[in-house]
């Protein structure tokens, strides 16, 4: 196929995106400071707003700040949306084959742990969910925690 026809097809690909894409989005609403708390144990804090800054319209990233026995501690959910199931799989699965990792079920959906990212990174259906629950460093996370907040996020999903 020439690049004409390529651009074609991709530009015809863009302007037919689902509106939903466009709809509006935060990530707090679905990774809730119960959560965190439960995660990281009570006290759990959300990211500091500044007022002076209007709050965008898609949000995708949602953070809680803690201490445990003096250390800094977060809880972390990147959400990422495709525009098919398939364009999520074979983006997941790319992913999944770059890094060393630790296939794992999680409710509805399908997981892996990477040690080396310190992330766990759950797919269902269009939707790529990365949570991180621990330190700073990746080898300061634990896979068990953000197992058990991935599965409370994506029964919501």
């Amino acid at each position: 196929m020439d690049r004409t026809r390529y651009a074609l097809l991709a530009a015809l690909a863009i302007a037919c995106a689902p509106v939903a894409a466009q709809d509006a989005f935060d990530a707090c609403e679905i990774f809730t400071k119960a959560e965190a708390d439960k995660a990281l144990g009570a006290g759990a804090e959300p990211e500091p707003v500044n007022p002076k800054v209007k709050r965008p319209k898609v949000v995708s990233a949602c953070t809680y700040y803690s201490a445990k026995e003096g250390k800094a501690r977060t809880a972390v959910a990147n959400f990422r949306f495709a525009r098919t199931e398939d364009d999520a799989r074979r983006a997941f699965e790319d992913e999944r084959l770059k890094f060393q990792t630790k296939p794992m079920l999680i409710g509805g959906g399908s997981g892996f742990w990477s040690a080396k990212q310190g992330q766990l990174h759950v797919l269902k259906g269009r939707t790529w969910i990365t949570v991180a629950v621990g330190g700073a460093k990746p080898v300061e996370r634990d896979a068990e925690a953000s197992r058990a907040l991935a599965e409370a996020i994506a029964k919501k999903l």
